[in-house]
């Protein structure tokens, strides 16, 4: 009683269906992105200051992020998250988040109405630049976002959200190219924001 156990899931990739398995991809696969965003930025010089943060226990009331945004006190956010892909049981007409067709823009959720003005900023730029999105509106849920939106004297935040199948199983299901796409369209919006 009371000792601790995990699935034993193994990671592994398909590169023939551009499809991943493993476990925790929320928020792992978050995590993998913005690492990758930053691997990208890195030898880049950029009009703006760029900080990367893993934080802990969204699931209990984004503790993490709280911390994190009141010591770094950013100006504008871009969140990562792994998010629920509705492409397996739903009807195509109702379905806002499905694999293989880029990242999940969340115009709001049960903890977040994004700014809209950001939003469409990012939208465009994404447009414009040919890089996958999806939009959603989400009646539950939640994510680090709202935490940040809500700071200091609210903060301009955007979820990029990698669509999951199974998100909270032992094997979550996603693909490659929604990984890449969220990432170039991070790194677009880098590239274009300057200092206010």
């Amino acid at each position: 009683i009371g000792e601790p156990i995990i699935s034993d899931v193994h990671f592994s990739y398909d590169e023939e269906h551009d499809v991943m398995i493993g476990k925790g991809f929320d928020c792992r696969i978050g995590c993998a992105a913005l690492i990758e965003t930053l691997r990208r930025l890195r030898d880049e010089k950029l009009d703006v200051d760029v900080v990367g943060v893993l934080s802990s226990q969204e699931e209990v009331g984004e503790r993490g992020m709280k911390v994190a945004v009141n010591h770094i006190k950013p100006q504008i956010a871009i969140c990562f998250e792994g998010c629920p892909a509705d492409d397996t049981f739903t009807e195509d007409w109702l379905c806002q988040t499905a694999m293989g067709k880029g990242p999940m823009l969340r115009h709001m959720d049960r903890s977040i109405i994004a700014n809209p003005r950001w939003m469409r900023q990012v939208l465009t730029l994404a447009h414009d630049r040919g890089i996958p999105v999806q939009e959603s509106v989400r009646s539950g849920g939640g994510n680090n976002g709202a935490m940040i939106q809500l700071s200091q004297r609210g903060i301009p935040t955007v979820v990029l959200g990698i669509p999951v199948r199974y998100i909270h199983s032992h094997h979550g299901i996603a693909c490659l190219a929604d990984v890449e796409a969220a990432v170039a369209l991070a790194k677009a919006v880098v590239d274009t924001v300057s200092a206010a």
